[in-house]
């Protein structure tokens, strides 16, 4: 009698075949309440008084990821529904029927595109910052330069205001002596010094000013730049993302997108909890939202929310 209830759920399930392309909430709410009649046909009381079982299926290498790596991810991302009560909900079992598959497709070409932006921002943001300090640099030394030009420039228009005076002064006495001649002939060699000084110390000053308006200019094409790739990755990858890139359609699931490790395994634990037959919940910080954003994605909890779920799903309380 056991396996022609088991044949009846088979037979069941491939005619929900058609709804599972076209309805996926409505599917996982038919195939937990198929699983729950079959369960009761089949003995089995207590809903998860067994564990679900799962396999690795195939995952395509254009993502990169070894098999023994992604294997000991899903069974991370299973541990976290496992300790919800302290008892096994789903167990891996390599040849098991249900797999869990890695497919590369444009999602996924999508994220990889996304990184890429993410690094070129870093990489811009790197540049300004290195830009900043090489003009806050050239900035300090440029206003310790133009202060002593500056008050070079006002000495040397003092001393030579003073030597056209007293030139003048002797030129309307009718000369002065060998002594004052030769005193003022040294004066204006001093001043020819003093001259010379003030031209090489203007084109340091001009030199550290083209340099400064450079790195400027640089800066501006930088923030430009920036601003354009940071309005590019938000209209296209900045807002809160649905889990369609991990699907489970009630024979397996099939993950086609993530960016990082810490994106794919929660993708996985949302994934196996439709697995259990839990549906979204309202707190955007819950693992069974429909949107990835809010959670943790490095300290995954179970929200009340998702406890709750959990709860009507397996009898727990």
């Amino acid at each position: 009698m056991k396996k022609f209830f088991q044949y009846l759920l088979l037979i069941v399930l491939f005619s929900l075949w058609g709804i599972m392309l076209t309805n996926r909430d409505q599917t996982r709410e038919t195939v937990q309440e198929v699983r729950m009649v079959a369960q009761r046909k089949l003995g089995i009381d207590q809903p998860c008084s067994k564990p679900l079982e799962y396999a690795i299926g195939n995952i395509d290498p254009k993502f990169g990821i070894a098999q023994s790596e992604f294997t000991q991810l899903v069974a991370q991302a299973a541990e976290v529904w496992n300790k919800a009560d302290g008892k096994t909900l789903l167990a891996y079992n390599p040849a098991a029927s249900f797999k869990i598959n890695l497919v590369y497709d444009n999602r996924q070409e999508q994220s990889n595109a996304s990184v890429q932006l993410e690094q070129n921002l870093q990489s811009l943001e790197a540049t300004n910052n290195s830009l900043t300090q090489q003009y806050n640099s050239l900035s300090v030394d440029y206003r310790k330069k133009i202060d002593t030009y500056n008050k070079d420039v006002a000495d040397y228009k003092n001393d030579l205001d003073k030597y056209n005076a007293e030139v003048s002064y002797w030129n309307s006495q009718g000369g002065a002596s060998s002594d004052v001649y030769n005193k003022l002939k040294k004066e204006k060699s001093a001043l020819d010094d003093e001259y010379g000084k003030i031209k090489q110390e203007g084109v340091v000053v001009n030199t550290l000013a083209n340099q400064a308006n450079g790195v400027t200019k640089k800066e501006n094409q930088v923030a430009a730049n920036y601003n354009n790739s940071l309005s590019t990755y938000k209209s296209q990858y900045g807002d809160a993302q649905e889990f369609e890139k991990g699907v489970f359609d009630g024979q397996e699931i099939n993950i086609y997108q993530f960016k990082a490790v810490a994106d794919l395994r929660l993708t996985l634990v949302h994934e196996l909890g439709h697995y259990l037959g839990m549906q979204h919940v309202q707190n955007s910080k819950s693992i069974m939202y429909y949107l990835i954003g809010d959670q943790d994605m490095n300290n995954l909890m179970l929200t009340a929310e998702d406890n709750h779920e959990l709860n009507k799903i397996c009898k727990l309380n």
